[in-house]
């Protein structure tokens, strides 16, 4: 499991890899995953995970995209350079929105206390990592060079010098990790990785109508898993594929969006919405 970030909830998110399947073109298709990642900055999302809810090659070369494109945004534009190449699947990521978060900070001067995401390009006894000030840092022990680090500033003269720091350890939000796996989503619940398995659906109970068994449950949660179908099926429908039922797999099976008014919600609109929801119950954080 992740370290509890902030003292509190590790929150992830389960996300179909054919979530883009049915955009026709790679313009409309980043625009779509831009706004997932927006909304998993918003509300905290600590991991997005991809699964396998199709065997086709098409549905992975879905998921393929749909990770780059995440993992492309939630880098910081100082770091984009060293980790990702020009290639043809990212000639849109231009419109992609900021996030803003604190490990996408403004330009400023190095200060001692600072942290900022970094990446290895030199090493040896020590390393030198740039962290988008202009000049590197040095790192008084060995690391994998293009690995991508978490530093602190400890002095800025004469020369800039850091230390390694955990991301997931910090008292703030530092973004959110993404992780593709070739599992399905019933293989994925089964791990028993989460401490609370919520799964969305227009044919779960209406929120309100639990809200007095689920926010205790929620509220002393720390690992919870939020569940999300694909533009074709609901989390019931992809778990029946693998002969899982939905009661069996999940504490909950949720309609965050009791009585809406059009035929149907699409996956990112399911998950602003439903971590909008969650986001209400979490007074302590606000």
């Amino acid at each position: 499991m992740l370290k509890l970030p902030r003292g509190g909830r590790s929150l992830t998110v389960a996300l179909p890899g054919s979530l883009t399947r049915d955009i026709p073109h790679l313009r409309e298709k980043t625009a779509r995953i831009g706004l997932i990642g927006r909304s998993l900055a918003i509300f905290k999302v600590d991991r997005a995970i991809i699964y396998r809810d199709e065997p086709s090659q098409k549905a992975n070369v879905e998921a393929t995209l749909l990770e780059k494109i995440l993992r492309f945004q939630e880098t910081p534009q100082y770091l984009r350079r060293h980790l990702f190449k020009l290639e043809p699947d990212l000639q849109f990521t231009g419109t992609l929105p900021p996030l803003r978060i604190p490990s996408h900070p403004d330009r400023v001067d190095p200060n001692p206390g600072q942290i900022r995401e970094a990446v290895v390009i030199s090493s040896g006894s020590m390393s030198k990592v740039d962290a988008g000030y202009g000049q590197p840092i040095t790192i008084r022990t060995r690391l994998p060079m293009k690995r991508r680090v978490t530093v602190r500033i400890s002095q800025t003269r004469p020369n800039l010098e850091g230390e390694l720091v955990e991301a997931d350890g910090l008292r703030i939000y530092w973004g959110f990790r993404v992780n593709r796996e070739d599992v399905t989503l019933a293989e994925l619940v089964k791990r028993k990785d989460q401490d609370l398995t919520i799964s969305t659906s227009r044919k779960g109970k209406d929120i309100r109508d639990v809200m007095e068994e689920f926010n205790p449950r929620w509220t002393t949660s720390r690992h919870p898993l939020l569940l999300f179908g694909s533009p074709d099926k609901g989390v019931p429908e992809i778990l029946a594929d693998s002969y899982a039922r939905v009661e069996d797999v999940a504490d909950f099976n949720l309609n965050m969006i009791p009585g809406q008014g059009v035929d149907t919600v699409r996956t990112e609109e399911a998950l602003m919405a439903s971590l909008a929801v969650l986001n209400i119950l979490d007074r302590e954080d606000a």
